[in-house]
């Protein structure tokens, strides 16, 4: 009998509609907000505008340059300002926030389609995990880059019969723009090929000669890493990176160093990073509802599992407690684990559904999530141009050249609080949006603020002297109450604030409201110009 979820025929044009009218779905909170409320992507709008600017805006130009590295994460920095001669900054940016949203999505139906053979709605219902807490957090590269790395993957399997300099040829120019997107993208890439060729080579294992030919499968696959490789290799994250350069125990050191450095109770809870949006209820009923689906139909014998991608998926869960939150200079790497895994879930799984009542509840179900999950975020994000208006107002006064100090109020006296600890699972469960809006300062009033990623490591943004003596290429806000008097603690996290008056023209705090002693901060140093819910601007006395 043939399942309800497997497409044949002429309702491959169905599926296809169902296909699009689920992205229609997912993108409909991109069109609700101007900026969309993702943590990081203020700051890499920023970063788009200075290259799309410069070098024709002497003004910026006083503030920030452009070098250009050999560095792998740089695949909106180098697409995205091009785009802008044509789209203006803030639609090509929710360009990139969309292809980050559907690329994986795209990449998981194609991949399920090449491994099992069929077209299928099961992988559509991947659309669970489209907003998950990497998403949120703006990594666009590494989303894209990963999407990239699930339709190669797809494209590889489906030339399985094709010659073998064409799969290699095109492999080799996959892996290439994906090293560009992200390091951990293309690695993942390469993992998926190694799973779909030792798969391929266990199926022939009856042959007399099996054994040379998946050797000679494995052999094969590092011809398309070659020119990756040699990129990494002459990448100055392979040669700044504290662990580098200074023989194996040294690198064994780094690496235990930060694994014992991670935040505690981060491992257990990143494990809904795939599901995790802005509602516990809704994240936990996705969870439970792919968990007793997939086990009903286990227990049942009709799920199929795709024996190349299960591997790769159990072995993703295994590394996950050993993977340090922060290496190579990159943080969250650890968490990305599950959501690859999230992503291969529904990849490399296919129950068996019998036309009928159970088949018509569980579309039902599995369209009710995600349209609620989808309804939750677009309320959330439909409320956030009021924080930016807010936001724009207070800052208005803000001239091209100045230099502005952003803090942000201490919300819990607990030392483990954000403030303190800002990668602790608190962070994770209740993600600042606004943290990044300072990033507009330069966009639209061409002011400089600390906190512009400028990593050499991983953005050819360059801030030029005097400037560079007071920029953090990566960093958190400061908490307020360092203003008064900087400990070592704090002055590790923001070095600029030793001497802060003689340095910075305005200070601008975040969440106002929550400082103790409210907008009169300091009155001896700053006078209160404006404020607003979302921040509030003092002018440094001199």
């Amino acid at each position: 009998m043939q399942d309800m979820i497997t497409v044949r025929g002429a309702n491959a044009a169905t599926w296809w509609s169902v296909f699009v009218a689920l992205i229609a779905v997912l993108l409909v909170p991109i069109f609700l907000t101007e900026i969309p409320p993702l943590l990081d992507y203020p700051n890499h709008l920023a970063r788009m505008d200075i290259l799309a600017r410069l070098p024709g805006d002497t003004a910026l130009a006083k503030i920030y340059g452009v070098h250009w590295r050999i560095v792998p994460n740089i695949g909106i920095d180098l697409a995205m300002p091009a785009l802008m001669h044509v789209v203006p900054l803030m639609i090509s940016g929710k360009i990139f926030v969309g292809l980050a949203l559907i690329l994986p999505l795209a990449g998981v139906a194609a991949l399920h389609r090449s491994v099992f053979g069929r077209l299928s709605y099961w992988p559509l219902a991947a659309g669970l995990v489209a907003y998950n807490r990497l998403f949120f957090s703006g990594f666009l590269n590494f989303l894209i880059g990963v999407g990239l790395a699930l339709l190669a993957a797809a494209l590889w399997r489906s030339m399985q019969e094709r010659s073998t300099l064409l799969k290699i040829s095109a492999a080799a120019v996959a892996a290439i723009v994906i090293f560009f997107c992200h390091l951990i993208a293309v690695a993942f890439f390469g993992l998926l090929l190694l799973s779909l060729e030792t798969s391929r080579a266990w199926q022939l294992r009856r042959q007399a000669d099996w054994l040379s030919k998946m050797l000679k499968r494995v052999a094969l696959l590092t011809l398309p890493f070659v020119v990756p490789a040699v990129l990494y290799l002459r990448a100055p994250i392979s040669a700044d990176d504290p662990a580098g350069g200074h023989g194996i125990v040294d690198v064994l050191k780094h690496y235990y160093w930060a694994l014992s450095a991670s935040p505690d109770g981060l491992k257990l809870y990143g494990l809904m990073g795939p599901f995790l949006t802005y509602d516990r209820l809704l994240d936990s009923g996705a969870v439970i509802l792919v968990a007793v689906v997939m086990t009903v139909f286990a227990i049942e014998h009709r799920l199929q599992i795709a024996p190349s991608l299960a591997g790769l998926f159990v072995g993703l869960l295994a590394i996950y407690p050993f993977v340090p939150f922060f290496l190579m200079q990159t943080a969250w790497v650890d968490q990305r684990m599950p959501i690859l895994a999230g992503y291969l879930l529904f990849a490399g799984t296919f129950p068996i559904v019998r036309p009928g009542r159970t088949a018509q509840l569980i579309v039902v179900a599995f369209a009710v999530a995600i349209a609620a999950r989808t309804f939750d975020v677009g309320r959330v994000w439909a409320a956030h141009d009021a924080q930016i208006a807010d936001f724009r107002r207070v800052v208005r006064l803000v001239q091209p050249g100045e230099r502005v100090l952003v803090v942000q109020a201490e919300r819990n006296a607990d030392p483990k609080a954000m403030v303190n600890r800002p990668d602790s699972v608190r962070a994770m469960r209740y993600n600042d949006s606004t943290m990044h809006l300072p990033a507009l300062l330069v966009i639209e009033h061409g002011a400089f603020w600390p906190l512009l990623f400028t990593a050499p490591t991983k953005q050819p943004v360059r801030v030029m002297p005097p400037y560079d003596a007071l920029s953090l290429p990566e960093g958190e806000l400061p908490w307020a109450g360092g203003l008064a008097g900087p400990d070592p603690a704090t002055l590790k996290w923001a070095p600029y604030l030793l001497g802060w008056q003689e340095k910075f023209d305005w200070v601008l705090v975040m969440h106002p409201s929550e400082i103790a002693e409210g907008y009169r901060l300091l009155p001896d140093r700053l006078d209160p110009v404006e404020a607003g819910q979302v921040a509030a601007l003092y002018r440094v006395k001199k």
